[in-house]
């Protein structure tokens, strides 16, 4: 995959798939993001609902949460994003992905606001949502900025059980993976019932200030 500059974190956590039989989630195969805005100081979670057909491709993208600039970039960038396809068995079905970008502010220490955005969103039920977010933090010794991106899988409680750095080693693994694991989902659903999804995320860090 390509990299790219980019201020974010941004999560694409795939949804159970309805229907019969074996079903195997998609998997992102590439996701460019544009240049970032190096003046913003502020962070944020902005979140789209993404579709996406059994070729790959992304058709439709709705934003769930907004918060300037970043839907703006989410927006621009997802639909050049490519998946290898969900499937049922030995079938390419279309799905949903939802794509949140976590924006860490470019500050060593910042308190979290007492009232986040996210939790007052109400989110498709068909995906996942978060509950419950720890910050990565600034690695000790990294230097400007890093992107990092990450698998984890999501269990049907809620939790990430694995999260796994798929991109190149960088001095911001270490601490991408960490803070993923503890984070803590609204878990999807299939039909009626709670199931099992896959994230795919890329933390992004901006050089800080003191």
């Amino acid at each position: 995959m390509r990299s790219s500059s980019c201020l974010m974190t941004a999560f694409l956590i795939a949804a159970p798939l309805a229907g019969q039989g074996a079903a195997t989630l998609p998997r992102l195969v590439k996701a460019e993001l544009g240049p970032a805005p190096w003046n913003v100081q502020s962070g944020g979670i902005a979140a789209i609902d993404v579709k996406v057909d059994e070729k790959g491709a992304v058709t439709a993208a709705d934003i769930v949460q907004d918060v300037a600039p970043y839907g703006a970039m989410l927006d621009e960038a997802v639909p050049s994003w490519a998946f290898e396809p969900a499937r049922e068995g030995a079938r390419a079905v279309p799905s949903r992905v939802l794509v949140l970008g976590f924006f860490r502010p470019p500050l060593t220490h910042f308190a979290a606001p007492d009232k986040p955005l996210y939790k007052g969103t109400v989110a498709p039920p068909e995906l996942p949502w978060p509950t419950s977010v720890v910050v990565p933090p600034y690695p000790p010794g990294a230097l400007g900025n890093g992107k990092v991106i990450l698998q984890a899988d999501i269990s049907e409680s809620g939790l990430v059980t694995a999260a796994s750095v798929l991109s190149p080693p960088t001095a911001f693994d270490s601490a991408s993976a960490d803070a993923l694991k503890q984070w803590h989902f609204r878990p999807a659903t299939r039909g009626n019932h709670k199931a099992p999804s896959r994230a795919f995320c890329v933390f992004s860090f901006l050089g800080t200030t003191p």
